[in-house]
Formats: C-alpha cells, sequence, structure tokens
C-alpha cells in the first residue's frame, strides 16, 4: 500500500480552494501541481497551498508522472474532456457535480474509466454531511416506516449567477443545484428516479443578461414509491442571512424528520460584516487548523486502499439522466418518463 498518492488540481475558483485545502492536509496526499486558466491565480494557489508547481495548461499539468490523480473543480460543462483527458493520461479522478451534462457524455466517462482501470468519483458531498447520514439511518432502520415523501429545497441568492459565477448563462438551477439533491434523494431513499415533471420560468436574470432559467420546481417519482418535490432556484434576495438555502424534509409511514442546514440556528452572527448563520456541520475548524472535506478525504483513501468510492460514476449518470429529464419536462409541460430518453 503506497503511503502518498501525487495530486493535481484543474481549477482554482470557490470550489477548487476547497479541493486544495484537503489535498493540502491530507497525510496520503502530496500536492504536485495546479492549473487554472489564469496563471495569476493558479500560481497564488501553489504559493497557499504549498503545491510543487502551477499551469495554465491542462496537458503541461497532466504530463507531469509524478501526479496520480487529479480534482476537477472548473465550471460543469467542460467536464467531460477535462475527465476524458486526465483518465487518458492514466490519473484517478474526482470530479465537482454534475459528471457531465449530457447522457452520452457521462457514458464516455464511464466507459473510459472501465478501459483504464481507473477510479472515478463525483463530489456529492451531502453524502457525509451529519444531518443527511442520521437521515439515512433513520430511514434504514425503519423508524420513520416506509418512505413516502421528500421536500428539497437547495437555492442561491441572486449573488451566484451575477457575481460568483461568470459562466451562470452556461449552467442552469438544475445543474448547479439540482444534481445534488437528485444524488441525495436517490442515495436516502435507496431507489431510482422513475418519471419526473417541471416547471421553470426565465425573467429576472434575462432581464439582467443572463440567459438562463430563474428556478425550477420539480416532481420526482421514485421506483419504491415515493415522491420527492424539488426547488431549485437563482433569484433569492442578496439580503439573506446565507448566500444558499438548504432544507429538507422526510416524511415516512411512521413519522417524520426535517433538516436545516443553510438556516439551522446553532450560530447566529450579527456584526459589521453583516448577519450569518456559519455551517458548522462541514469544513468547520475546532482547533484553527483545516481538516478538508470528508468526500474528498474519502476519495484519496480509496485510492491508497484501493477501493471502490462511494459515489460512483453510474451515480453521476443517474443524477444527470434525471436531469436531463427535468428539463425536457420543463421545455414540453407535460410528464417525462426516464427511460424514454436516448441522449
Amino acid at each position: 500500500m503506497k503511503e502518498q498518492i501525487g495530486f493535481g488540481l484543474i481549477g482554482c475558483g470557490v470550489w477548487g480552494d476547497v479541493h486544495a485545502n484537503t489535498i493540502s492536509v491530507s497525510p496520503h496526499a502530496k500536492f504536485i501541481g495546479v492549473c487554472d486558466a489564469d496563471i495569476n491565480r493558479a500560481e497564488g494557489f501553489s504559493k497557499k497551498y504549498n503545491a510543487d508547481a502551477h499551469y495554465n495548461d491542462v496537458k503541461e499539468l497532466l504530463n507531469n508522472n509524478e501526479i496520480e490523480a487529479v480534482s476537477i473543480a472548473t465550471p460543469d460543462f467542460t467536464h467531460t474532456d477535462l475527465v476524458c483527458s486526465a483518465l487518458e493520461a492514466g490519473k484517478h479522478v474526482i470530479v465537482e457535480k454534475p459528471l457531465a451534462t449530457t447522457i452520452e457524455e457521462c457514458n464516455r466517462i464511464i466507459e473510459l474509466t472501465r478501459k483504464k482501470n481507473l477510479k472515478l468519483m463525483v463530489n456529492y458531498s451531502n453524502r457525509w454531511k451529519t444531518p443527511f447520514i442520521h437521515v439515512k439511518r433513520l430511514i434504514d432502520s425503519g423508524e420513520l416506516g416506509n418512505l413516502m415523501m421528500m421536500n428539497l429545497k437547495l437555492n442561491d441568492t441572486l449573488y451566484v449567477p451575477t457575481k460568483m459565477l461568470s459562466w451562470a448563462s452556461n449552467s442552469n438551477p438544475l445543474h448547479f443545484l439540482g444534481t445534488h439533491l437528485i444524488d441525495l434523494a436517490r442515495w436516502v431513499s435507496g431507489s431510482e428516479v422513475d418519471r419526473v415533471y417541471s416547471v421553470s420560468r426565465s425573467k429576472v436574470l434575462k432581464n439582467m443578461d443572463i440567459n438562463t432559467q430563474d428556478f425550477f420546481q420539480s416532481i420526482l417519482e421514485l421506483n419504491n414509491g415515493a415522491t420527492a418535490y424539488l426547488e431549485n432556484c437563482w433569484i433569492i434576495s442578496e439580503n439573506a442571512p446565507s448566500i444558499f438555502e438548504f432544507k429538507a424534509e422526510f416524511v415516512g409511514s411512521k413519522g417524520n424528520v426535517k433538516v436545516d442546514v443553510s438556516h439551522h440556528r446553532m450560530i447566529e452572527k450579527y456584526s459589521i460584516e453583516g448577519t450569518g448563520m456559519p455551517d458548522v456541520n462541514d469544513q468547520y475548524n475546532l482547533d484553527g487548523t483545516t481538516k478538508g472535506q470528508v468526500s474528498i478525504q474519502h476519495f484519496i483513501d480509496c485510492i491508497i486502499n484501493d477501493t471502490e468510492p462511494v459515489v460512483t460514476g453510474e451515480d453521476g449518470l443517474e443524477a444527470t439522466k434525471v436531469v436531463v429529464a427535468l428539463e425536457k419536462s420543463a421545455s414540453l409541460s407535460q410528464p417525462v418518463e426516464i427511460t424514454s430518453l436516448t441522449n
């Protein structure tokens, strides 16, 4: 068993920072290099996290033989080519959600992963969040009875599509947010989605020259008989106490449980810098030492121990199938069967 894996990072944005944090403190990872289209940002990351090298050319990073695995934290529409290039170069890959934005692209990635006999993981990090682990245990133990209904809400303030993401017009709230909820619903229920119905509206953001949907409201029917309501919105007021809103309710035949990840009120901050409810369930540093994200640590351990990641490429494919079906449903204003999708 190897003691350390040489890691590279592609994408030095908000989530690239989370990956860099985790890689830099993992005892089983050696941070070799970072890559970003902005060479100055890549250099800043390499200095901040003590990586050995920095690049603005992905090919140069992938040609570094010391790098055995890569984290990809780039816009969702760029994932396919980057993941495939990394796999072709013989690197294990962890990629931010979604795996890809089309079913065809997901299948291409999965086939290449198998051909190269490499490890691939989509970073659906909610599977490692303590509240949702507890919910899954309640469902699996039978305490809630048969799972009947899920209400899942994950929204962002206007800050995200207007200021944080320069590429918002190339994405939408389903690919950026809804994919998280789809994976959560599949994982918690242990079931697959059979049929979907969704509606969306496009007005606020288009009036700001951002060509994407304001929100999607969706219904999923799962093959265990349960249903899930999904809400994904990009136009919440920037005056909200958190940049995101994440709330969920799980209703069973014997009970229900509610989760509030964003407005939990465990800690409420009121200062000259603004009101906030800091997330104390993810990447919280009790002693001032960065611990990184547990899901990324899991992927590193999987490479070290030669085990299969909890989230696979197939999980990424299933989530993308549902997103594609929801987009189709919203455009047609009618329900869509998952089995009806061909590409």
